[in-house]
């Protein structure tokens, strides 16, 4: 009962944790899915310096730990902006918000991976519906979003979905310039209460229905596109 207690008198700090983390993810997810499905149609395309330089571009990203890159759009942003307002005379370390600075560090990882994602699914298509779609005197945009984009879609969609449940495992590594998302609340909650097990293991059943979660929404996208492409 005392238990109960406890978790419910933290009740509110750790919902609005959580509203941070899944706002946090959310925005990232889809802003780097946009980003990186249209740095793997940049890849696709014809030539040599535009495609090696967004695959070099992405390859970096993927490369670097991922709290540094957390640390650069965090203090890179602070820098530039410090740069910009220098000249009117505003002086000393300008701060952004470090929930934006995770959206645009988290959209970056994201976007790296999702490119590769996508990449590999549009190389895996048959050439047999795309030649055949075109042989029906479709143009380019409708023959990609009719017959490419779904069919790139099926090869995509678990890699995607893996990507999805990374994106939100990073999240907590944004409280490392100060934001105050969910595994942060718990530790808060922990410290003030003396009973870290019982808040970080809450932390622990919340990410993991999260992740269940996703891996149903996958499982349920991935039983509907067989159906369409068998029927």
């Amino acid at each position: 009962m005392e238990t109960l207690v406890l978790a419910a008198s933290w009740s509110g700090q750790l919902a609005a944790g959580l509203g941070v983390t899944l706002a946090l993810a959310a925005l990232s997810i889809v802003l780097g899915t946009a980003v990186g499905l249209g740095c793997a149609l940049l890849a696709a395309r014809p030539g040599v310096f535009g495609p090696r330089l967004v695959l070099m571009a992405a390859g970096l990203v993927r490369s670097l730990p991922e709290l540094l890159v957390i640390f650069a759009a965090y203090y890179g942003f602070a820098f530039l902006l410090q740069a910009i307002v220098a000249p009117f005379g505003v002086t000393g370390f300008v701060a952004i918000d470090a929930f934006w600075a995770g959206v645009m560090a988290l959209t970056l990882i994201h976007a790296a991976f999702c490119t590769e994602v996508f990449r590999g699914a549009f190389a895996a298509l048959p050439p047999g519906p795309i030649e055949a779609a075109r042989a029906l005197g479709l143009r380019r945009v409708p023959v990609f979003w009719l017959v490419a984009w779904p069919l790139a879609l099926r090869y995509a969609l678990p890699g995607w979905m893996n990507l999805t449940i990374v994106s939100l495992k990073l999240t907590p590594l944004v409280a490392a310039v100060g934001l105050q998302d969910l595994l942060r609340t718990a530790g808060d909650a922990g410290r003030n209460t003396h009973d870290y097990l019982l808040f970080y293991l809450l932390a622990l059943g919340i990410y993991l229905a999260l992740a269940a979660a996703i891996g149903l929404i996958q499982m349920r996208l991935e039983a509907r596109l067989t159906r369409v492409w068998a029927g």
